[in-house]
């Protein structure tokens, strides 16, 4: 079983409220997760490489996941995230649909640990609904979990 990280003391049913909490914010009408920045031309063959910019609600969405344990410490996460189990969950909206909160835990590891090793993974993973899924699902998951859960 993979370990989540404990830096947060919160029960299961509010962790899956502060990541459920974004999914208004995701899928409000004309919300960015962010911007590139444009190529810099700094003099004759000297060109800065765009970045990519979070939005404010981006960079609360990355820091509220490491501060309440969402990103898993220790699980080799390059290896699971070609598993048929993660696979199934990106592509397959019925597996989504049943993901555990253990899942979205993993998912959420894959996409913000990718973020460091290729900038724009985390836009991409939005754009595809994959955190917006995530969200819907810890929606889901909110409603069904007692308060006594940990």
């Amino acid at each position: 079983m993979t370990q989540m990280n404990s830096s947060s003391p919160l029960p299961l049913k509010q962790r899956l409220h502060v990541i459920a909490a974004f999914l208004p914010l995701f899928e409000h009408p004309g919300f960015t997760f962010g911007d590139w920045d444009e190529p810099e031309y700094v003099e004759p063959g000297v060109t800065t490489m765009p970045d990519f910019q979070f939005s404010g609600v981006a960079y609360a969405f990355i820091k509220t996941a490491y501060d309440h344990g969402w990103v898993c410490t220790d699980f080799n996460w390059p290896d699971w995230a070609h598993s048929p189990e993660a696979e199934g969950l990106r592509d397959d909206p019925e597996k989504m649909a049943n993901a555990t909160q253990e899942q979205l835990s993993r998912l959420l590891t894959v996409v913000i640990r990718q973020e460091r090793f290729c900038e724009g993974a985390l836009e991409s993973a939005f754009e595809s609904g994959l955190l917006t899924a995530i969200c819907r699902r810890a929606v889901q998951l909110e409603s069904v979990t007692d308060d006594g859960d940990v």
